[in-house]
């Protein structure tokens, strides 16, 4: 029986990795049809929701453990833990969320400024 719960848990983590991975495509490709109209401040948003959405698939134990912890099944002690560990583990994962929110606040200040 724990045998068929791992495999649930594996095919939801693979259905939301694959989830996280269309998103982003999709955003890239809206951020190509911006930046071809000329539009850059929509195209570095559409940009930077595509890095977070990539950088998602890579702490998806973490959003898993977030929302454990949300419910109480996770301790905040675990969390912390399997936070350090995805960490060391993929270190991209956390410069792609940087570069995802560098370009949603450039795009924002670019929209402030008056560019479209």
């Amino acid at each position: 029986m724990q045998r068929d719960s791992a495999s649930d848990a594996n095919a939801r983590e693979r259905l939301w990795r694959g989830w996280f991975f269309c998103f982003s495509a999709v955003m890239a490709g809206f951020a190509l049809v911006e930046l071809d109209a000329g539009r850059l401040a929509g195209a570095a948003g559409d940009a930077g929701v595509s890095c977070l959405m990539l950088s998602l698939m890579g702490q998806f134990p973490v959003v898993r453990a977030i929302v454990g912890a949300a419910s109480k099944r996770t301790s905040p002690a675990e969390l912390q833990r399997e936070a350090e560990r995805l960490r060391t583990a993929r270190p991209w994962t956390e410069r792609l969320a940087g570069v995802g929110w560098a370009l949603l606040l450039g795009s924002l200040v670019l929209r402030a400024m008056g560019a479209d």
